[in-house]
This record gives C-alpha cells, sequence and structure tokens, in this order.
C-alpha cells in the first residue's frame, strides 16, 4: 500500500511542473538543456526525460526539435536540483524576453503586474 501512495506524490509533485513546462518556451529548454549538458552526460539526461540519447541530441543541434512538455518537466527539476541559480535566470530572462515581445506588438503587461 505505501507503494501507492509514494506513487500518487510522485504524480502529484510532477504535477505541479505541468503548468510551468507549458509555458516554458523553445528556446528556454534549449538553454537550460546547455546548462544542464555543462554538468551531466547526454545519456543521464536522456534517461531522466524517457528518450534516447539521440533524442537529447537532435534538441541541442537540429532546429526543429525540442523536448516536450513532459521532458520539460524533468528538465525543469534538474535544473532546480543541480544549479536553481542558473535555472532561475533562464526562467527569469524568458519571462522579460516574452514581456518584451508582448511589448512590441501593443500589449502593455508589465505596469498590470507592479500594481
Amino acid at each position: 500500500m505505501s507503494g501507492d501512495s509514494t506513487g500518487n506524490k510522485n504524480v502529484r509533485d510532477e504535477g505541479r511542473w505541468h503548468p510551468i513546462a507549458e509555458k516554458f518556451s523553445r528556446r528556454e529548454r534549449i538553454k537550460l538543456l546547455d546548462l544542464l549538458l555543462e554538468d551531466i552526460y547526454q545519456s543521464s539526461i536522456a534517461e531522466a526525460c524517457g528518450v534516447c540519447s539521440q533524442a537529447v541530441s537532435n534538441w541541442v543541434c537540429k532546429e526543429n526539435y525540442c523536448p516536450s512538455n513532459e521532458s520539460a518537466v524533468y528538465l525543469l527539476k534538474l535544473g532546480h536540483k543541480l544549479n536553481p541559480e542558473g535555472t532561475a535566470e533562464i526562467i527569469r530572462k524568458g519571462i522579460e524576453r516574452y514581456l518584451d515581445e508582448l511589448e512590441e506588438i501593443g500589449i502593455e503587461v508589465r505596469k498590470d503586474l507592479k500594481d
């Protein structure tokens, strides 16, 4: 019975990461992957994400490939555990860039965030 509760806890924990991963852009996913590859073997990242090493290679080397939402969950969790400052910086810059892009098309969001 305890195996079920542990499994349920893991599912709930991963569920908290999914909304974040869905909003995590391709460019931030790749930046986080590059950050992780500084300290972790490609094969270890592949194993953590449940994909083959070739998939990770494709994410890094090919323009039209990027980690799925599910893989991004594992990348975020790894990044948060192994390099929280670097991960937070990637996320912060991604948010700033997204806000800049919204402003470029005439959608002002920053002032509402400050209120």
